[in-house]
């Protein structure tokens, strides 16, 4: 949970008709709360035409998709803001309210029922370490190391540390961790389609160390304190790497990266030539420091 967030108000994303009638309804929502400000994150007409019709009086936003009569606050999006992390890129929009004098890497505040709920779901694994694993991407399979290499990185991590692998990923691709799980022998343990956001972030935070591609679940690990070994290839760290001290991007430098392709035309080489071995040696290394600190 995030102490300074009051209220969130879901809205639906269909087409056409059905659209316009969502952003009526939603404005009307809006309305009746008379907000008096609005900072718009996302580029699209339709985000600011719903605050436009909230009549909310500020409305900042990037000047984008021929929305800038919409907003009352335009902030424009140059060649150097697109080269930068994303959290200081969407901190641009806050200029117009003078600017942020400083900043520091996002954080998740678990309330204390997420974590008893973690403990319970943990019961009988809290002895040694405990490794995640996110192997999958909802961007695309471009963002994807190749899921053997997972299974056999965490038989070897589970054999060496005596360590437990947690699966995490959506519902659907529990199949996927069941397959990697299997390979991984009896360290492996399978909790893809299991939880909420909140239960994954308490989850997570019992982790000592994090591996995974670049997902929503590295910042949501970074941002609960986890230690995260982040593979990159199609994808940029400059502008989507995982916030704050003591993470690690592994990256191959190829001359098609970052693509930012959802598949890989070619041979998916940006992700291919990162090895079992290289990744082993640097969660080795995360492991051996907590083994250090807790002396």
């Amino acid at each position: 949970t995030v102490p300074y967030v009051n209220e969130t108000i879901p809205f639906g994303k269909g087409r056409g008709r059905v659209s316009l009638g969502q952003d009526l309804r939603l404005a009307m929502v809006l309305r009746k709360r008379r907000f008096d400000l609005s900072i718009i994150f996302p580029r699209s007409f339709r985000s600011a035409f719903q605050v436009y019709l909230a009549g909310i009086p500020i409305r900042i936003g990037f000047r984008d998709e021929g929305r800038s009569l919409l907003l009352t606050h335009r902030v424009s999006r140059t060649e150097d803001l697109l080269q930068i992390h994303r959290t200081r890129y969407y901190e641009k929009l806050l200029e117009p309210l003078g600017g942020c004098s400083s900043s520091r890497p996002p954080r998740i505040d678990l309330g204390e029922g997420e974590r008893v709920w973690a403990r319970e779901r943990l019961k009988g694994l809290t002895e040694g370490f405990l490794i995640g694993m996110n192997p999958g991407a909802t961007y695309g399979l471009a963002k994807c190391w190749p899921l053997e290499r997972f299974g056999e990185l965490g038989k070897r991590v589970a054999q060496r540390w005596g360590a437990k692998v947690l699966l995490f990923g959506k519902q659907e691709e529990r199949p996927m961790g069941e397959q990697i799980a299997e390979r991984m022998g009896p360290g492996g343990i399978n909790l893809m389609g299991e939880t909420n956001l909140l239960q994954l972030a308490a989850l997570l935070e019992r982790c000592h160390v994090l591996v995974t591609n670049d997902t929503g679940t590295m910042h949501v690990a970074a941002a609960v304190g986890t230690r995260v070994v982040a593979l990159f290839g199609s994808t940029n760290p400059r502008t989507t790497g995982p916030c704050g001290e003591g993470h690690t991007v592994v990256k191959r430098d190829v001359s098609c990266s970052p693509c930012l392709k959802r598949v890989c035309p070619t041979d998916h080489r940006c992700m291919n030539l990162i090895t079992v071995e290289e990744v082993e040696a640097v969660v080795d290394g995360k492991l051996k420091e907590v083994t250090h600190r807790s002396r």
